[in-house]
């Protein structure tokens, strides 16, 4: 989920900064403004996602330690 989340959150961004380009290759369907409520949207999903993705790892290890 981290890996589509982060994807699209890269394609919306360059929506946003490169329009010139993305609206072209999206066939007009990535607008500037559309990428830029989309960006806007995902930024607290992206984040809890890569939270989560960021200490889920040592919180297994600690677990695991103190299981045993």
């Amino acid at each position: 989920m981290l890996l589509i989340l982060t994807i699209i959150y890269l394609i919306s961004g360059l929506g946003i900064t490169q329009y010139q380009i993305i609206e072209p290759l999206t066939f007009g369907v990535l607008t500037r403004n559309l990428a830029f409520k989309i960006h806007d949207f995902l930024l607290v999903p992206f984040v809890l996602l890569l939270f989560v993705h960021v200490l889920f790892g040592p919180a297994i290890r600690v677990y695991s330690h103190f299981k045993k």
